[in-house]
């Protein structure tokens, strides 16, 4: 008898989606929003979010050159793993962003067959690392789950919500020192579908 399969969920932006073609300034201006609208409780959602960071980091102007970027993010080159990884896993997307835009994405880079749902915070209308989205996503799939990013934050709110964390490494940065470990730590996909099949 096989052992059963582990469930991951995926962080979209910056995990499997590369950001390094869009601005880093206008990324930071994005994810404060996030948090300052969930902590006073408030909820705009992920695209709207998005433009309003556009235009405060690079001017209206830049508006519509930049949401393209934005829409046409390309996956990171071991994204190719994840077909392999949703053989021996079931794997799904937990994201602030919207399901309408996680699902283009995804289509986009030829990704979303591998997925066996989409998770999105504008189902609990807070945003990561608040504890209702991971356990949004608990609650739904039953059972030990592992959320996979190269978002230190991400992996430190689904910790405190009582999932287990993958850290995934690229560039070799070192983790948040607020007391929660990753459970693993990869440096890619193909190290993660290496450790999934020990």
């Amino acid at each position: 008898m096989g052992k059963e399969k582990k469930i991951l969920a995926f962080d979209l932006y910056g995990t499997i989606l590369d950001l390094s073609s869009v601005s880093q300034e206008m990324r930071r201006k994005q994810l404060e929003y996030t948090w300052l609208l969930t902590i006073m409780g408030r909820y705009v959602d992920f695209d709207e979010i998005t433009k309003l960071a556009i235009r405060y980091t690079l001017g209206e102007d830049k508006m519509e050159e930049e949401l393209n970027k934005w829409r046409n993010l390309r996956a990171h080159q071991d994204s190719i793993y994840l077909k392999d990884i949703s053989t021996i896993a079931d794997i799904y997307i937990l994201s602030n962003g919207t399901t309408k835009t996680i699902e283009e994405l995804l289509k986009l880079n030829g990704l979303l067959s591998y997925f066996k749902g989409i998770f999105s915070a504008e189902k609990v209308k807070e945003y990561k690392p608040s504890p209702k989205v991971y356990k949004y996503f608990l609650e739904a799939v039953k059972g030990e789950a592992y959320l996979v990013s190269s978002n230190p934050f991400d992996v430190i709110g689904a910790k405190n919500s009582g999932m287990k964390g993958i850290y995934v490494n690229r560039g070799n940065m070192p983790f948040d020192p607020l007391g929660y470990e990753p459970d693993v730590v990869v440096k890619d996909f193909k190290e993660l579908y290496e450790w999934l099949q020990r």
